[in-house]
């Protein structure tokens, strides 16, 4: 990608807007530790909202932590499977390398991505995600917020393949 600045043709949803500000870093440029996310002022989200490890040894992006919304919507326990599983194999790369830049910055990814249910059906997801540290763990992991618009998620045929984002920008945390 150039450095040109990409203006988002869609605006964020006022969930992810609430997500963001629920995970506000105390200093600016430094990523919050994850005991430190204020579920209390997003509680309607914490369904949908999932912890990845990213592990460069393994190349896979394992779920630690995922809400039963993910979890139907997957269409199995999520906890301890790969992302990467889901993801269209022609952009997995894009997907694992997006994580450490997260990480590396640090900063948050905002995104529109097409997915393909297991019946052949189309869906559009809003990711926004964020680096966090794990202080347990003792290292930066990713949380992220899916956002759609999937009437009836218990009765979906869970999700076939994310593919490439539609539309993308990184979100930078430079202010507390």
């Amino acid at each position: 990608m150039s450095g040109e600045i990409t203006i988002p043709r869609t605006k964020r949803s006022t969930q992810s807007l609430r997500f963001e500000q629920a995970l506000r870093p105390a200093v600016a440029g430094v990523m919050p530790h994850l005991s430190d996310v204020d579920y209390s002022s997003i509680g309607d989200l914490v369904p949908w909202i999932a912890v990845i490890d990213p592990d460069r040894a393994s190349l896979a992006l394992k779920f630690t932590r995922a809400g039963a919304g993910i979890e139907k919507l997957v269409g199995h326990e999520a906890v301890g499977s790969d992302y990467l599983e889901l993801v269209d194999p022609a952009i997995k790369g894009d997907a694992f390398d997006s994580t450490f830049v997260m990480l590396s910055r640090p900063c948050g990814l905002w995104q529109i991505t097409p997915g393909q249910m297991a019946d052949g059906s189309r869906v559009k997801v809003e990711y926004t995600g964020f680096p966090v540290f794990d202080e347990q763990r003792g290292r930066g992991q990713v949380i992220f917020l899916i956002v759609h618009s999937i009437a009836d998620v218990g009765k979906a045929p869970g999700v076939l393949t994310v593919q490439h984002s539609t539309e993308w920008h990184w979100i930078e945390r430079r202010h507390a």
